[in-house]
């Protein structure tokens, strides 16, 4: 269930393995298709899944080898802030552009033989004799052996008792379906970087610690990370977080709010670049407290597995992926996953 990065990529690696796959999604809008998409294979993460994401630009380049073109490709990367005294260019780098990503997936899901249905998974799974019941809108029941949750923010509706440390967020971005001509020379000192399909950002982002501190929330907090990404012909500019207290997402936030706080966030980078007259598009997030994702089955819930709340996930999802296959199909164990503390018991 979930046909964003994580449920397809994951589709893909289950029917390489001879499984019959049905993809659940309700085409509604998904984090995956707003996300800057970089690769920091070199970012690390927690324990032994840090050393892993080094095989995350081999993994892109197979999928793309396999399936055709993905948005997959090396990139530069720009830096600032942190309290050094000059800006980093720092190589390397790679952005999956998440415009391209998504146009493509529909057609590589169907040429590996996935099956996709365009619904709305109403309620829970439902245990039945031999697997799970899904009622579905429009489609009604649908049948399955196993179930993997893979559809981000709405997991935990679909399971209730996920562990806490699975939540949500909700995100925002400008979108820029083109970049604008600018009078030159250019007032804004970041243009140069855009216009070279360069990714800018913060050294030091403040989101891992917002939602590190989710737990604690008493009252909704939000932060802003300036920054740019290329997205097709446009850009992505800013990112804005916003997370409430408790394990439910609430309805969206003013988007009128929200925007005005990200364009003053971003003009501390580029007053020009926080004017451009791009639409402010918000997603709820998925995320785990602490930095590991969710990925396998849920204890006492036979056939039923979780992949989702990814921090990073261009570069964990497509490492994970085959890991999380190996052991749905049997040809792992999950003690695999569980040396990673990627397990949700």
């Amino acid at each position: 269930m979930g046909g964003g990065l994580s449920g397809s990529l994951l589709a893909l690696e289950l029917v390489e393995r001879g499984l019959p796959v049905t993809l659940v999604d309700a085409a509604e809008a998904k984090a995956t298709a707003l996300s800057y998409g970089g690769v920091a294979w070199w970012a690390g993460a927690p324990g032994r899944l840090g050393p892993l994401l080094r095989e995350a630009p081999d993994r892109w380049r197979r999928l793309q080898g396999r399936h055709g073109p993905l948005g997959w490709r090396r990139c530069g990367l720009r830096l600032h802030g942190g309290g050094w005294g000059t800006t980093l260019l720092r190589p390397p780098f790679a952005q999956v552009d998440s415009t391209v990503l998504m146009a493509s997936l529909p057609r590589v899901l169907a040429a590996a033989g996935v099956e996709l249905r365009r619904a709305r998974v109403l309620a829970p799974p439902r245990p039945v004799a031999g697997g799970w019941k899904l009622e579905l809108e429009p489609g009604g029941p649908l049948l399955a052996e196993q179930v993997v949750l893979a559809a981000g923010a709405g997991c935990r509706s679909l399971a209730p008792g996920l562990p806490e440390r699975h939540r949500a967020s909700w995100a925002g971005v400008l979108v820029l379906p083109a970049r604008p001509i600018l009078p030159k020379p250019a007032a804004s000192p970041w243009w140069r970087h855009a216009v070279r399909r360069r990714i800018v950002q913060p050294r030091h982002w403040q989101r891992p610690a917002l939602e590190g501190a989710a737990a604690g929330l008493q009252e909704e907090r939000w932060i802003v990370d300036a920054g740019f990404a290329p997205w097709g012909e446009g850009l992505l500019l800013g990112q804005i977080s916003l997370v409430r207290p408790g394990l439910d997402t609430g309805e969206p936030p003013p988007p009128e709010a929200m925007e005005g706080r990200l364009r003053r966030g971003l003009a501390g980078l580029d007053p020009l670049l926080a004017a451009l007259p791009a639409p402010y598009r918000q997603v709820p997030v998925a995320f785990c407290a602490g930095g590991l994702p969710l990925v396998g089955p849920l204890p006492g819930e036979a056939g039923l597995w979780v992949f989702s709340g990814f921090g990073g996930a261009f570069a964990q999802v497509p490492v994970l992926a085959p890991l999380l296959a190996d052991v749905i199909t049997g040809v792992a164990d999950p003690s695999t996953l569980a040396g990673l503390g990627v397990l949700a018991g």
